[in-house]
This record gives structure tokens, sequence and C-alpha cells, in this order.
């Protein structure tokens, strides 16, 4: 059984005319987000083995204000292809993962969104619902595989534990 969490980033900034979208900070909603996020996944004890984070600034800003939250040794890799790539590339990063250890994808929309609808095959189909529309910002799916490696995961096969949304820390268990 592996488990995979899918974290778009808090909420950031505008873009600024000029400025390099890559370089978008997390505004004040979205630092106020993470301290909701960080409670309730320290309440619900999920713990990563291993975070996989987009390499732009709000992904790296998400990472670092749940911090806490993770295992002091907790593996980090960021992975640019995570900012530049699309939803197929989010599951060839999955797929290519060589360890059997539950991950973290800290990314971007529509990615996120869609890398969960195309992974989703059971669970709560009332907050799937609501996360098939729209991945605010700050969300957090856990989605849970019958399988013993990464390489084996194929889309309609999660099981969806949990849903959690900052504005309404929505959860499933």
């Amino acid at each position: 059984m592996l488990r995979l969490f899918v974290l778009r980033h808090a909420k950031s900034s505008w873009a600024v005319p000029g400025a390099i979208d890559m370089e978008r900070e997390l505004n004040e909603r979205g630092f106020t987000d993470l301290e909701k996020m960080l409670q309730a996944i320290i309440e619900q004890r999920f713990q990563p083995d291993h975070v996989l984070c987009s390499t732009a600034i709000r992904t790296r800003q998400t990472l670092e204000g749940l911090r806490s939250a993770l295992k002091s040794d907790v593996k980090v890799t960021f992975e640019s292809r995570l900012y530049s790539g699309g939803t197929n590339d989010y599951l060839d990063i999955i797929k290519s993962h060589q360890t059997p250890e539950s991950l973290m994808i800290i990314g971007h929309n529509p990615m996120c969104g869609s890398l969960v609808a195309n992974l989703y095959g059971s669970g709560s189909e009332k907050y799937f619902a609501r996360i098939a529309l729209k991945y605010p910002t700050g969300t957090l799916s856990v989605l849970d595989f019958d399988i013993g490696q990464w390489s084996e995961i194929k889309g309609g096969t999660g099981e969806l534990k949990a849903c959690m949304m900052p504005r309404k820390l929505v959860q499933d268990q």
C-alpha cells in the first residue's frame, strides 16, 4: 500500500507586470492558510516520507510553512517539471520514483487537480465532486494505492482518503 499526498501551493500574490511568474510569493492569506493546514496535518498525522516540490518560490514557501508538521528526516527533492510540466509529467515523476515510500507532491494547478481526478477510483464521491470542479490553493488530497512500487500506479486506482481545503478544512476519514 502506497500513499500519495497532492498539495497545491498556498495562495500567492498576483503576477506583477514584468516579473517572472516563478518568483511569485505567497500573500497574507497564503500564510494564514498555511497555519490552518499545518494544524490539520499535525492532527491527522499525515507524514510523507519524501516531498517532491516544484522549484517555484510559492511552492518552496508552502513547504517551509509546513516543515514543522513533517518528520525531521523527510526527504525533499525540488523538481522543475512540477513547475513547467503538465499532468503527464506529474504522473511520470511519480512513476519513476524508485523507493516504495509515501510521497507528497507540492505543485500547481491545473496539474494538481487534474492528477487527483486522473488517479481517483474510489473513496468519498462528495469530496471528489468538489475538487474535480475546482482545486483551490492550499488543497491537500490524500490517495492510497494498493501497489508495491510507484511504477505500478495507474489512473482510476486511487482511493481518496482525505481532502482538506484551508477555507473549509473538509475531511473524509
